[in-house]
């Protein structure tokens, strides 16, 4: 589950994107395909590499998109908002395996089903789905608060009940009886994924959008007023 799942995602999408080549299709931007060593003790090989190429990704990076856990359940999307209005195109577009409705349907009757009253009318009204702001745990790190890279994390999850985190009961055994026995989360993980970095890597404009970003800013500030 963590965080082989996400590194399995990978790889599939890695392999797809190699097929679309051969066939002829070719990004516009540059894709750059990591495996980051040393995640758990303190983030090393990623924080290196970003500190390495600081410069470069501060003049030419368009996102980090990064993929640790993954499950069976519900997409798990938080990151920088410039990118929520784009995320919520892509979460629009993939089938959700379990259920057949859309992985953006599936995360919003999820939402509904625990909301407040207050919350509630923000999901029904609001066209995008809110994602959370990332902090740090993963190897996003560097690339968002160091580098000032946009980056969004994602993973599927929320119904093989956890319970096995960082201990020994987390292998192949526990996942392909508990979680996402048939890997079907792992390849719509995977298509999220591809689907994201080949519409960033192909578009005339780059899609960060500002209003959602401005929004979100505004809800912060409000909720710092009520605490004081």
């Amino acid at each position: 589950d963590d965080p082989i799942a996400g590194q399995v995602a990978l790889l599939e999408e890695v392999r797809a994107m190699g097929a679309l080549v051969k066939q002829g299709w070719h990004p516009k931007r540059t894709i750059i395909y990591a495996a980051w060593d040393g995640e758990e003790p303190g983030l090393l090989g990623s924080t290196e590499w970003a500190e390495q190429h600081a410069d470069e990704l501060a003049a030419h990076a368009v996102a980090y998109l990064n993929s640790d856990t993954n499950g069976r359940g519900y997409l798990g999307v938080s990151g920088s908002h410039v990118l929520e209005k784009f995320v919520n195109g892509v979460m629009r577009d993939i089938t959700d395996p379990e259920t057949g409705a859309t992985v953006a349907a599936r995360v919003r009757a999820r939402e509904l089903a625990n909301a407040s009253p207050a919350r509630r009318k923000d999901i029904l009204i609001r066209p995008d789905l809110r994602i959370g702001a990332l902090g740090s745990g993963s190897d996003y790190t560097a690339f968002l608060q160091h580098d000032g890279v946009p980056s969004m994390n994602f993973g599927f999850g929320g119904e093989d009940q956890g319970g096995v985190y960082h201990s020994v009961y987390d292998d192949f055994y526990w996942y392909t009886h508990f979680s996402d026995s048939s890997f079907v989360y792992g390849r719509a993980l995977a298509q999220t994924v591809g689907t994201a970095t080949m519409r960033l890597a192909s578009a005339d404009v780059i899609p960060y959008d500002f209003t959602d970003l401005a929004e979100t800013v505004g809800t912060y500030v409000s909720e710092l007023k009520t605490l004081h």
